[in-house]
């Protein structure tokens, strides 16, 4: 029976990617868009562990690229909580206010586009203030986790599930006589 590599390095190497992207302030940003960075992680996972595969190893599975997506994002999940943790209190208020201008820009550019009311903007910036207070107390680190341990695993299974079609080698037919 024809053995596959392990899944471990690929999966770690996707989790580091999971967790750097989703848990570095500014570079999170990018898991606003259909979380992105997740998506990436795991379709990364499953190219580190195509690199691991020989000639003579079984094929590539789906549900491989799942697997391999799924506990890629699980890991990533708990880096990213991490990493958000380390630079909330390493930065502290810093990182409050600059997020805090961000939303603020954001909410006025709604309001001025006529997008949003402005009595729902005031409701905006109240839970948006509350939100980056309680971001940094005890609950809001394990909601955050869990929270991140239900979603991650789902989006890095995505990821894995596009870089199974991106990067797995296709079989070509044999010619016909």
């Amino acid at each position: 029976m024809l053995e596959k590599p392990s899944k471990q390095r690929a999966v770690l190497l996707g989790a580091a990617i999971i967790g750097a992207i989703s848990g570095i302030p500014g570079l999170n940003l990018i898991n606003c868009c259909c979380c992105a960075g997740i998506i990436v992680g795991g379709m990364m996972s499953v190219y580190f562990y195509l690199q691991d595969f020989r000639a003579d190893s079984a094929p590539l599975e789906t549900s491989d690229a799942l697997v391999v997506g799924l506990l890629s994002g699980l890991l990533g999940a708990v880096a990213a909580t991490v990493l958000t943790t380390m630079f909330s209190f390493v930065l502290g208020p810093l990182e409050s206010e600059l997020m805090g201008k961000f939303y603020e820009k954001m909410i006025d550019r709604l309001v001025d586009g006529g997008s949003l009311p402005a009595d729902l903007a005031d409701q905006l910036r109240d839970q948006m203030d509350k939100s980056l207070a309680d971001a940094v107390t005890f609950g809001g680190i394990v909601l955050n986790l869990f929270l991140s341990i239900i979603l991650y695993p789902v989006f890095g299974m995505l990821g894995g599930l596009i870089g199974y079609g991106i990067f797995r080698k296709k079989s070509t037919p044999a010619p016909q006589q």
